[in-house]
């Protein structure tokens, strides 16, 4: 419920905020996994989502396919595409430009793209550097703006080692980019190092709070709402000492996704933007929204949000769980 102490000014944006939501969660988005077959593309796209929606190790490719993933988590729908044999020493490529070609015209956008290797090697291997072209001259390399770098297998790599893969790899990646979408940009992908078989880096960081955080942030404004809305009931925000937070416990095969205090400041921040892009309720600011969403609670967000039987499991209590916890 509404508190009535406050403003009437906060109360319709709080009003505004949930309704938004509500419209997010008739969006979608859709991924682009580029990366050499074996690396684990799909394991970690499926460990994001906490669902399995492509299938892993499937076969080793012998051709240049598209594979598309449509799926729905929620109620929101959204599409991974995987690109086999794109980064792949195959002998027989085929013709890149037609491959390509397919991509474009089956897809009306890429909210974000996953550039996939492994941690481990210690150098972009000749096929990557060909994927890497290919995407650049495909997609016009303004795609890098809204890409990922993702480094499977963090789990090979010794703790006294790790850091300093982490930042070599990182840097050899963003060279090779930078051929094509210029310095700036790619200086400006973000790495995260994951592990499909453990929990935590050997660093001792759980890996994919940071991948949610940097998925989030990095994707298209058109699809991160939706993406939000589909992985909220799996949230953790961080522990709050002053006040006990309520957000349901995630499905059993769904793990939850724990945010520290950083990664959650990045996504407040981020949701902040959503909202200010999104509301009609005038000129607001990162306060004035915080203000409203510490007045919402479950009543309201469950009429607005709820209407008709839409939400599915617990995403109310959830949505208003994770909004107090990243603003409490």
């Amino acid at each position: 419920m509404l508190d009535k102490n406050l403003p009437e000014e906060s109360k319709r944006l709080a009003e505004n905020i949930a309704e938004q939501f509500k419209l997010e969660r008739d969006k979608e988005f859709t991924f682009l996994l580029v990366g050499r077959s074996g690396v684990g593309k799909s394991s970690t796209a499926n460990s994001l989502m906490g669902k399995k929606i492509a299938p892993v190790g499937k076969f080793e490719p012998t051709t240049m396919t598209v594979e598309r993933y449509k799926s729905e988590i929620g109620g929101v729908k959204f599409t991974i595409i995987d690109t086999p044999g794109l980064c792949d020493d195959l002998e027989k490529k085929g013709n890149d430009y037609e491959y390509l070609e397919r991509i474009r015209l089956n897809t009306s956008r890429i909210d974000l793209m996953w550039f996939v290797t492994e941690l481990d090697e210690n150098r972009v291997l000749s096929d990557e550097k060909r994927g890497i072209k290919l995407i650049s001259e495909a997609f016009n390399p303004k795609i890098w703006e809204q890409a990922i770098i993702v480094f499977t297998c963090a789990d090979k790599v010794s703790p006294e080692e790790y850091p300093e893969f982490l930042e070599k790899r990182t840097e050899l990646i963003r060279k090779e980019i930078s051929t094509y979408s210029g310095i700036a940009i790619a200086n400006n992908i973000p790495s995260i190092a994951v592990s499909n078989i453990k929990e935590f880096t050997p660093d001792g960081e759980r890996w994919l709070g940071e991948l949610y955080t940097q998925v989030y942030t990095r994707m298209a404004r058109e699809g991160a709402g939706a993406f939000f809305m589909s992985t909220v009931e799996r949230i953790q925000p961080p522990k709050i000492e002053r006040e006990i937070v309520y957000v349901p416990s995630p499905p059993p095969t769904a793990p939850a996704i724990y945010l520290n205090e950083r990664q959650a400041g990045i996504v407040r921040n981020r949701t902040v933007d959503i909202i200010i892009q999104s509301t009609e309720a005038g000129a607001v600011t990162g306060q004035m929204i915080g203000e409203a969403i510490g007045s919402i609670g479950g009543p309201v967000v469950s009429e607005l949000l709820g209407k008709g039987g839409e939400v599915v499991g617990g995403t109310v209590g959830a949505l208003v769980g994770v909004w107090k916890g990243i603003f409490g």
